[in-house]
């Protein structure tokens, strides 16, 4: 496979085209989709449902408030707009999965525009649906739930229901519908574009400088060699700072209209996050308040890592190197298959049988390319019932993870494929634990391992570690970073200086003396990309809900063998219809809403940390370090 941090460097990422080659060299297949992108049954679908998009519109039209008189009408109604949703999701999979891979294909870009209109149209729909569903009375409300054809949709419409108090009147959402095409969506849209074809000069002594497609900055800043990360560092920010006043404008635009629907939605802008994630204030502040109060924990970890790494503190570039007395060999992506396949098969067959035909399908696309975008995912067409997966394979310990975390999404597709598309929509909390979870799993095969040597536990060890570090003070300081912003941005716009100065105090906060203050990385609010999410505000602390809950699943999985894993299966199928909180105390019998349960959790990367210490202390002939906590 191809390395980028070897010989082969990779082609430059400038410029745009209209007609792509590289899609004839990616991975995935996904013809199963459509046979071709734009060809015939690609149209005749596209054009079939933006036919059907404008048709629900006079049927809502047409409907009065809910009532016995209307009941058939509105189930009929919202029959037809679940069946319209599932297939924009579907042509959204599909769109979404030839962006990502190839940013520059403007085709695509146009398909992706005109996928945005057809979206506001349906979540027009939904703001008729929204009100009506609201004005009914409860008892009305029960007695039309009690229609077996809505039987599967229960929790969607409640949660439907009760999402108008968050809600503008039915002609304004969808006016605001209307708009986010050119607005919300369309800023979202430029920044992935921007991203997608950015590249930047990577220059080490005594080597020529070559241009780096932007999305293989995170696979060489886990290098062995420092001089590689910090070049990494340097020159990936160097690239954004000369887009920093489009990235800019597309971060305050996003703020700010999130901001002015807010205030005449009559709610604080978090509201809308913790709605969409499916849990209550009090879980997310019992969360953060264990994080809180246990941060000094990754701190240690990042102390300890720079003392290995020779350094008295750790730069924002040294966050995922590896260790310095057994540096991972680069490994391929077949050897990676290998390795995440038998994990799997020592904790569940069924899950390994699963994810060895998401690879014999072909569902990975992998390469580095010139013009991917940045980061990765898993995207499942709900008409398929199949996943594909985007990601850039370096060769690192890493991308290994990466690859078990999003066969962990697929693994969830998986078993929620049986169920309706709107029984398959579950928050990014719960979706986020399935993933994770199967990090978990590849991880502790690993350290389980009796033949695994030393180095390899120690590297594991350290790959944990290094993701508690993210999940307990990246990700939180993150969410700070985003809440900072928006009290700010509802005073007018701030300029780039003002977003590097807000990011940098963010990271101290979080991280302390465990790094450098002269190492930070000023930048990363342009460069992670999930602040330019149009559809969801606050992608931050649902990772690391998701980080910590898996957490608990495992050690209970650990301790009660295959017996639990009906428990954690049930709980992912049941994950589109309640609550975290409520599916937590169901399947599981936990209170998240009090720190406890974090922190059992968190426990979990304490006994890491004392291993991890152990391990060094005996690679190097000194005493391990003190407790844990």
């Amino acid at each position: 496979m191809s390395d980028p941090s070897a010989s082969q460097a990779p082609a430059s990422a400038e410029g745009a085209r209209s007609e792509p080659q590289a899609r004839e060299v990616q991975d995935w297949d996904l013809t199963p989709y459509f046979p071709a992108f734009d060809g015939a049954e690609y149209r005749a679908f596209r054009d079939a449902l933006e036919g059907d998009a404008a048709a629900l519109a006079a049927v809502f039209q047409g409907l009065g408030p809910l009532g016995a008189a209307s009941a058939d009408g509105w189930r009929e109604a919202l029959l037809r707009l679940e069946d319209a949703v599932g297939r924009a999701a579907h042509l959204g999979s599909y769109l979404g999965c030839l962006s990502a891979a190839d940013a520059r294909d403007t085709r695509v870009q146009r398909e992706v525009a005109r996928l945005a209109g057809l979206r506001a149209q349906l979540a027009q729909r939904y703001a008729r649906a929204r009100a009506a569903l609201a004005a009914a009375s409860d008892a009305e409300f029960e007695r039309w739930l009690a229609d077996p054809a809505l039987s599967h949709a229960r929790y969607f419409l409640s949660r439907l229901r009760a999402e108008a108090a968050q809600r503008m009147p039915a002609e304004l959402e969808e006016l605001a519908a209307e708009l986010e095409v050119t607005g919300l969506a369309a800023w979202s849209r430029l920044y992935d574009q921007v991203s997608g074809t950015l590249a930047f000069e990577l220059s080490l002594p005594g080597e020529p400088a070559r241009r780096v497609p932007i999305s293989q900055t995170r696979t060489l800043l886990g290098d062995a060699r420092s001089e590689v990360r910090r070049a990494t560092l340097r020159g990936a920010n160097h690239a954004w700072e000369a887009q920093a006043e489009v990235v800019a404008a597309c971060w305050n635009a996003i703020a700010g209209t999130r901001l002015a629907l807010c205030r005449r939605r009559g709610v604080h802008f978090l509201e809308p996050a913790l709605f969409d994630a499916g849990i209550t204030r009090a879980t997310l502040d019992a969360m953060l308040q264990a994080v809180a109060e246990r941060r000094e924990l990754p701190r240690r970890y990042l102390r300890r890592k720079a003392q290995l790494l020779g350094r008295e503190r750790l730069g924002f570039q040294d966050l995922e190197a590896p260790l310095p007395e057994a540096p991972a060999p680069r490994v391929s992506f077949d050897d990676a298959r290998q390795r995440v396949l038998a994990a799997f098969a020592a904790h569940d067959p069924g899950l390994a049988e699963f994810a060895a035909g998401a690879f014999a399908r072909r569902w990975i696309d992998w390469s580095p390319r010139p013009g991917k975008r940045p980061g990765g995912f898993c995207s499942t067409s709900p008409l398929l019932g199949e996943s594909r997966i985007f990601m850039t394979f370096g060769g690192s310990a890493g991308d290994v993870s990466t690859l078990a975390h999003e066969l962990g999404h697929a693994w969830h597709g998986h078993l929620t494929r049986a169920l309706r598309p709107w029984a398959r929509r579950y928050p990014m909390t719960l979706a986020e634990t399935a993933s994770t979870f199967a990090e978990q799993i590849a991880h502790d095969a690993v350290l389980s391992d009796p033949n695994a040597g030393a180095a390899a536990r120690l590297a594991v060890l350290d790959r944990r570690l290094r993701d508690a570090a993210a999940f307990l003070l990246n990700l939180p300081m993150r969410f700070d970073f985003e809440r900072g912003v928006y009290e700010e941005r509802a005073g007018g716009e701030l300029p780039p200086a003002q977003l590097c100065e807000r990011m940098r105090e963010a990271q101290r906060s979080w991280y302390g003396d465990a790094l450098a203050d002269d190492e930070l990385d000023p930048w990363f609010w342009a460069s992670k990309l999930h602040f330019y999410i149009a559809g969801l505000s606050f992608y931050n602390f649902p990772y690391t809900f998701g980080y910590l809950f898996s957490l608990g699943l495992f050690e209970r999985a650990k301790a009660e063998g295959p017996a639990f894993r009906p428990r954690v299966e049930e709980l992912l199928r049941l994950a589109g219809s309640d609550t975290a909180p409520a599916l937590a105390r169901r399947c599981l019998g936990v209170d998240l809403e009090q720190p406890a349960f974090w922190h059992a959790s968190i426990d979990s990367v304490a006994a890491d940390l004392t291993r991890f210490e152990a391990e060094c202390g005996a690679a190097s002939g000194r005493d391990a370090a003190g407790p844990a906590r």
